[in-house]
């Protein structure tokens, strides 16, 4: 059991938040997270948004961009995170479709070690 309570307080995320951006439909924003840049954008589908997400190397790192397209219905959020195994600080961009526009907040995370 202590084992379990110990794994538990390990895994507790203190969030703190950073910058938060709303976006209307067609308008992009831009964000770093990590080593890269992050643009995104929502096409207003009734009342779900089609969000397009591009993840590439920030400026001067090699790789290609990857697209991400999904569907959202209102109250629903989703994650995106980049993190290092040397260290327990994350950084998190999490969008949140409430209703009538997208918020991106970014956040750093920090585990707690308890």
């Amino acid at each position: 059991m202590k084992l379990i309570a110990s794994l538990a307080a390990f895994a507790i995320a203190i969030p703190t938040v950073a910058n938060a951006m709303e976006l209307m439909p067609m308008q992009g924003g831009s964000f770093e997270l990590g080593d890269h840049a992050v643009s995104i954008y929502y096409i207003d589908h009734d009342q779900d948004y089609q969000v397009v997400t591009t993840i590439a190397p920030s400026h001067g790192l090699d790789g290609a961009p990857i697209r991400f397209v999904g569907m959202m219905k209102p109250g629903e959020t989703e994650t995106l995170s980049v993190g290092s195994f040397d260290t327990t600080v994350s950084e998190v961009l999490e969008l949140v479709h409430n209703g009538d526009s997208l918020t991106v907040v970014q956040k750093v995370q920090t585990a707690s070690v308890d």
